[in-house]
């Protein structure tokens, strides 16, 4: 599984994508243009127009299967979408744009066991929120600098990479989350 960032809350996830049928997710268009290629699924966290008349979208919450991949969108009581999404035997867990800086035992509950975290790395503090979830990989998104998000967590000098790969033998017997911080694609 490979991830982009596109900036904001977008990103690319291409699941499967070393066989005959990829799965390519965007999460979060930066605007209607986007996506820009051939792109399966289409997950939006918040309001906002899209050009692509055949792609399966996902906009409100509930439980989706395309293509061997789980998709499951959980509301927000401020509303918004947090997704959570299932493939390669790895569990990611979008937050979008939450207001809140913890979650409830309810929103813990419903998002069970996370491998990757897509979270705010802006102003708000998400730290408790993290601390909460305990992923194994953690991704900050809508942000200007990750710096201050890095400095929360304890880390320094973290270098940015331009996509991330993981695979589920990738997340066996870790004991620590890993920050990974992506360049805007």
């Amino acid at each position: 599984m490979k991830i982009y960032w596109h900036g904001k809350t977008c990103f690319e996830i291409i699941i499967n994508e070393k066989t005959q049928d990829p799965v390519s997710i965007i999460i979060d268009p930066v605007d209607e243009t986007y996506p820009k290629k051939d792109t399966n699924i289409l997950l939006l966290t918040h309001d906002i127009k899209h050009s692509k008349e055949k792609v399966f979208t996902v906009s409100s919450a509930g439980e989706y299967e395309v293509k061997d991949v789980y998709i499951q969108a959980i509301p927000l009581k401020a509303g918004g979408l947090i997704y959570i999404i299932k493939g390669e035997g790895v569990k990611l867990c979008h937050l979008g744009v939450i207001q809140n800086n913890e979650l409830s035992e309810e929103d813990l509950k419903n998002l069970g066991t996370v491998n990757v975290l897509f979270i705010e790395g802006g102003e708000d503090d998400k730290t408790k929120m993290i601390k909460q979830i305990e992923p194994s990989i953690i991704i900050p998104m809508n942000y200007e600098n990750p710096e201050l998000f890095l400095k929360r967590l304890g880390e320094n000098n973290k270098d940015s990479v331009d996509y991330y790969k993981v695979q589920q033998k990738d997340l066996e017997g870790r004991e620590e989350a890993e920050i990974i911080v992506l360049n805007k694609k």
